[in-house]
């Protein structure tokens, strides 16, 4: 009788230990690459990470830069003529020919498809005066990303000591691209016929990326490969309306090891909505109670079941008065006390705070499970 309640007795032990510990499932995945970070593209949240950020050589990864400032910046029925130094350009190329005329999508689906050097470099002298101002307009953007990690020497991914990035730098550089459909149509796109517009040249260009035929959702985002970079890959798949990124730098297996970071995030992560655009907050206001307006929406990455405590706090910016439409501050969002995210809210009323505080507090306002 004394043994088998000992033994009881410790088997609620071990229940109750197991209940109060949850371990991530991100913890549990292993994955070839040197460097690795797997992103929800809608909220920025770093679901799993390896070495993410080191600074690495990204190879022709550093495409997604050159394409998406080309898409922003210039006309994709632009018709460049090819230079010189373009047609010289060597590695991966689609074999363009100096004088030759072909229009700008067509080296867009070059440089992303069949991962042309030679169409980084037509494009880049298309858009600035030199490759080397275009370069600089590269890292001006990383820069303004936030992309501290990263220094780009040219428009390819081209071997180069002073040209690197980090896995969570392109994660978020592709955050950024994919948000513009052009550059999603680009990179989701497995084949295309690349048309010359003087000689009528044409010719069939693969998408590198082997996930657009294999991994459902996919649409994106590139291959890279060189000696010292090894096997590199960002891919992004969207699924029930979310949106991810995985970036694996020296893989032994890149898609494999992306696939598996994609199916971490999918099937063990969700989002949820913790502000509405448009949803109406208030608070008291020299005794008078003032509603104002989120601007945005808001979503939380979660684990599945994972439980959750919102709390907000509403800050009005530093002006004596606000008036009715304008921006009046931020409400902020903390998730088990840690912050998650903020939205700039919208006057409804025109507030005098002169004799207020500046800082309000709107506690459990969405307190409890979402």
């Amino acid at each position: 009788m004394k043994t088998s309640r000992k033994l009881f007795i410790f088997l609620l032990l071990i229940i109750v230990l197991f209940s109060q510990t949850r371990v991530s499932f991100a913890a549990n995945l292993t994955v070839t690459a040197e460097s690795a970070v797997l992103i929800d593209a809608d909220t920025g949240k770093i679901i799993f990470s390896k070495n993410h950020l080191e600074s690495r050589p990204p190879a022709s990864t550093t495409k997604i830069l050159t394409a998406i400032l080309a898409i922003e910046k210039a006309k994709l029925n632009d018709v460049v003529e090819i230079s010189k130094r373009a047609a010289l350009t060597g590695e991966s190329r689609i074999n363009l020919v100096e004088g030759e005329k072909i229009t700008l999508d067509n080296l867009l689906y070059g440089a992303l498809l069949k991962s042309g050097n030679d169409a980084c470099v037509a494009i880049a002298e298309h858009v600035s005066p030199s490759v080397e101002d275009f370069v600089y307009l590269m890292n001006l953007k990383a820069k303004l990303l936030g992309c501290y990690k990263s220094n780009f020497e040219n428009t390819n991914g081209l071997p180069n000591e002073n040209h690197y990035s980090s896995a969570l730098d392109l994660a978020y550089i592709t955050r950024l691209a994919l948000r513009n459909e052009t550059f999603e149509e680009y990179v989701k796109t497995p084949y295309k016929t690349i048309e010359w517009t003087d000689s009528g040249r044409k010719r069939q260009v693969k998408n590198t990326n082997r996930l657009l035929n294999s991994y459902m959702g996919a649409n994106g985002v590139k291959t890279g490969t060189t000696n010292k970079a090894g096997q590199c890959l960002v891919a992004a798949a969207k699924r029930d309306n979310r949106q991810l990124i995985a970036v694996v730098l020296k893989s032994q297996n890149r898609f494999l090891d992306a696939s598996n970071m994609l199916d971490l995030g999918f099937n063990h992560y969700k989002n949820s909505q913790i502000a509405k655009k448009d949803y109406i907050v208030s608070t008291t206001i020299n005794g008078k109670k003032v509603p104002f307006k989120l601007n945005d929406n808001l979503f939380l990455t979660l684990e599945n079941n994972e439980e959750v405590d919102v709390t907000s706090q509403i800050i009005l910016d530093k002006k004596e008065t606000i008036q009715k439409g304008e921006k009046a501050g931020i409400i902020k969002y903390f998730n088990n006390e840690n912050y998650v995210g903020s939205v700039s809210l919208i006057s409804l009323d025109n507030i005098d705070i002169s004799k207020d505080k500046k800082m309000f507090k709107i506690k459990d306002i969405l307190k409890g499970k979402l």
